[in-house]
């Protein structure tokens, strides 16, 4: 039988030389992948490859020279400032969930004395609603449906605000103000552009649009959002009633281990911390066999999560099991997970997470938040 090839680290070219000469100094017949040839002194993204028989030794050679699966600016990436959050968007369509998307807004805010943006776009849904025979009906119809649209976003907008100004008001809150923006285009493009121009700290919104149908969990909308800015978002289920921040006691960030992982499980904490909440960082993997590397790299995880955060409280594990999706579900029930947050880049595993049968089950019992970073 052919031996299994297996990728033990990606560095750049320097550092992967370096350690294929330490690996074959021990014996460990080592082979360099996405090699550029033609400029190799300036290559990256260089992949160290050994035969899987060999990990057990590999392991102990990268651990004895300090070589880990990230680069040398892991420290930088461990002591980088954690975001302030300071402003916080919350895209609106006055559907029956805005009020609990609002709610969650508005605790978030009074946490960190940061100010609310409430943003509605209303040309979509205009055209979709006016009825035309010919060009010219329409075009006339279009400026009256238009006109009589954006009224009532303005004073549903305002209803808004005067609700949110209402609780500040009541709870004695310093530092939290509340501000309004209407705009003409399609939902997606005009919350990109917001973002770039308001450049929120958080986005929180709901999963499905008003008129999303029942088929996606994750509406077009906030997938194409998710694809094109680089602001954390929180997303909320628009089905049934959203558990409150300060009931959410346990939270799981599913790692694939990135060098992004440092970064925002740091922010993770800086988030959840106000309320109390206990961070599961969780790698899945099948159940087959034993799986020496990625213990490896969740032993480097915890290590450098401890340094930087200064303490134990993030919960650091490789779980294994038969049927990857079940267990998931089986941690997040037996753990009463209350939140998941994941990678922006990795939301195609939310994909698999929650568009199977038994996950959406899930998720429209638990209706779990999902803090995506970028």
């Amino acid at each position: 039988m052919k031996d299994r090839i297996i990728t033990l680290a990606t560095y750049s070219y320097p550092r992967a030389q370096l350690l294929k000469s330490c690996l074959e100094s021990e014996g460990v017949e080592c082979f360099l992948k996405n090699l550029n040839l033609l400029q190799s002194a300036i290559g990256g993204g260089v992949k160290v490859r050994i035969r899987e028989e060999d990990l057990v030794t590999a392991l102990k050679v990268i651990e004895g020279f300090k070589l880990t699966y990230v680069e040398n600016d892991e420290d930088s990436l461990v002591t980088a400032p954690v975001m302030e959050l300071n402003r916080i968007m919350v895209p609106v369509d006055f559907s029956d969930t805005t009020p609990r998307i609002c709610d969650y807004a508005y605790n978030l805010a009074v946490k960190f004395h940061a100010d609310i943006l409430l943003f509605h776009t209303y040309f979509a849904s205009a055209i979709e609603t006016v009825p035309f025979s010919d060009s010219y009906t329409y075009n006339a119809t279009v400026v009256e449906v238009l006109a009589e649209v954006e009224k009532n976003a303005q004073k549903k907008i305002e209803e808004l605000k005067d609700y949110l100004t209402a609780r500040i008001e009541k709870d004695k809150v310093g530092g939290v103000e509340i501000d309004t923006a209407l705009s003409g285009g399609m939902a997606s493009s005009e919350i990109i552009s917001m973002t770039k121009s308001y450049k929120p700290d958080l986005l929180v919104m709901g999963s499905r649009g008003e008129t999303a149908g029942t088929s996606n969990l994750l509406g077009s909308v906030v997938s194409s959002i998710i694809d094109n800015i680089e602001v954390p978002m929180l997303i909320l289920s628009d089905r049934g009633e959203n558990p409150g921040l300060d009931n959410i006691k346990e939270v799981m960030y599913a790692t694939d281990f990135d060098k992004a992982d440092f970064k925002a499980i740091a922010t993770l904490k800086y988030i959840t911390e106000p309320f109390f909440m206990n961070i599961h960082c969780v790698h899945f993997e099948k159940e087959e066999g034993d799986h020496p590397l990625e213990e490896h790299r969740m032993g480097i995880l915890r290590k450098y999560l401890k340094r930087s955060l200064g303490d134990d409280t993030v919960h650091c594990q490789v779980c294994k099991m038969e049927d990857k999706m079940k267990g998931i579900e089986t941690y997040v029930n037996e753990n009463d997970i209350g939140m998941i947050a994941i990678m922006a880049r990795k939301h195609n595993m939310l994909e698999r997470l929650f568009f199977g049968q038994m996950s959406r089950k899930l998720f429209v019992k638990t209706h779990m938040p999902i803090l995506i970073f970028h």
